[in-house]
């Protein structure tokens, strides 16, 4: 009796029975999908039923390139901004926003008028601050990357006088220093060339991350997140007197913590925040 009602399903919402899925499924697998069948998802869940891809119910063929309605692809994902500084930049008190801006808008901290993001600097969607639907996130841990070429100097001016905060809607979830959200991704090597190095946020080793664990937060579509830098201090205020590098490369006490000119060797900063996790998207 199970196993006719299961098949009298199956006919009805348009899936092929050659085999009978009763010699398939037995016992609680055939109840589950006898419900499974009877619900709207089952409608359009593209099934294989001995082999054969289920056909759509009006045309009776295969339909490949059809957005299956309530159905996701949940995969591991991240989802990555960039910030960029010009050498010999001065950073100002205004936040820096991560993922504010998405593909194919105008980048608002390259110096250049209406240069465009591309996924050379994010992946994220316009407008911004939300994963259009039905794109969503289980965000398992923020990582902050330098690139290879940016020198120390310029990384510890970042991560010395900076400070960030991650909210969801209106409230902070993550706050506090860089450091703390390592990316355990970079380069890793030696040089033979003289007074060549590279410096980063931690070790490139996919498992050196802060990891939420249990602690992971759920982001879903159409629902506005933000991830800021802010630099509250001038130097002086921060340290009451100068480090023997900041004196010698210009920093005054006045000012907001400033980069290495190119005159200085200085190549600016480029900085690309992340977040990884599980996240869903479209099916066809």
């Amino acid at each position: 009796m199970r196993a006719r009602a299961i098949d009298h399903e199956a006919r009805k919402k348009g899936f092929p029975v050659e085999r009978s899925y009763a010699q398939q499924y037995r016992g609680p697998e055939a109840n589950m999908l006898k419900r499974f069948f009877r619900s709207e998802l089952g409608a359009q869940l593209p099934i294989k039923a001995g082999g054969t891809v289920a056909l759509a119910p009006s045309t009776r063929v295969p339909d490949i390139n059809s957005v299956y309605g309530n159905v996701v692809d949940r995969k591991k994902w991240y989802w990555y901004d960039t910030l960029k500084l010009i050498p010999g930049a001065t950073v100002t008190t205004t936040p820096y926003s991560f993922f504010a801006t998405g593909i194919g808008q105008a980048d608002p901290y390259n110096p250049t008028a209406n240069t465009i993001k591309t996924k050379l600097e994010t992946n994220i969607n316009p407008p911004g601050n939300q994963f259009s639907s039905p794109y969503d996130m289980v965000l398992n841990n923020l990582g902050f990357l330098f690139s290879s070429d940016n020198r120390l100097y310029d990384i510890k001016q970042i991560m010395k006088y900076c400070y960030l905060e991650f909210k969801i809607l209106d409230k902070i979830f993550f706050e506090g220093h860089l450091w703390r959200h390592p990316p355990g991704a970079g380069l890793s090597g030696f040089s033979t060339r003289t007074s060549e190095s590279f410096y980063n946020n931690g070790i490139p080793a996919p498992g050196e991350i802060y990891h939420f664990g249990n602690w992971a937060k759920y982001i879903p579509p159409l629902t506005r997140f933000s991830l800021t830098l802010t630099f509250p201090e001038s130097v002086g205020t921060a340290m009451s007197t100068l480090t023997s590098d900041e004196t010698a490369n210009g920093q005054v006490t006045t000012s907001l913590p400033t980069l290495l000119t190119s005159n200085q060797g200085g190549n600016g900063i480029w900085l690309i925040a992340f977040m990884n996790g599980l996240s869903d998207g479209p099916v066809q």
